[in-house]
């Protein structure tokens, strides 16, 4: 089951401002890489008669905008309810990334409360 975050004009108001930082500069605190695009799904499942389990997922796309090959790329998440409390934090790594090459990641997180997740922080780090 696909949740829709946010919808509206305030949903596409955020959006955007989501999309101008992406083209503006993308990865806070590396060199080479640009995050091109992201999205957030959140799933939600029951695992057994005590527990429920859950799982928000982040995909995406990066390139390395550098002239030299990168390495040690992550990508890294911290997801947010509605009242901008902390969830949860998970990263995607890969050891190398080329000139101009594009990564398509996934960030996961699976938890009991994952499925409250409704607002995400994105950064790339490399090497």
């Amino acid at each position: 089951m696909r949740m829709e975050i946010l919808t509206g004009n305030f949903g596409r108001l955020i959006w955007m401002v989501i999309l101008l930082a992406v083209i503006s500069g993308g990865c806070s605190g590396s060199s080479g890489l640009q995050i091109i695009s992201h999205d957030l799904t959140v799933r939600q499942f029951t695992g057994d008669l005590n527990t429920i389990k859950s799982m928000a997922v982040v995909t995406g796309s990066v390139k390395n905008i550098s002239s030299a090959p990168l390495s040690d790329c992550n990508i890294n998440v911290r997801y947010f309810d509605s009242d901008k409390n902390l969830i949860g934090v998970s990263s995607a790594y890969r050891q190398f990334l080329e000139p101009g090459e594009v990564w398509s990641f996934t960030v996961q997180l699976t938890a009991p409360d994952a499925w409250k997740a409704r607002s995400y922080d994105i950064s790339g780090t490399n090497r």
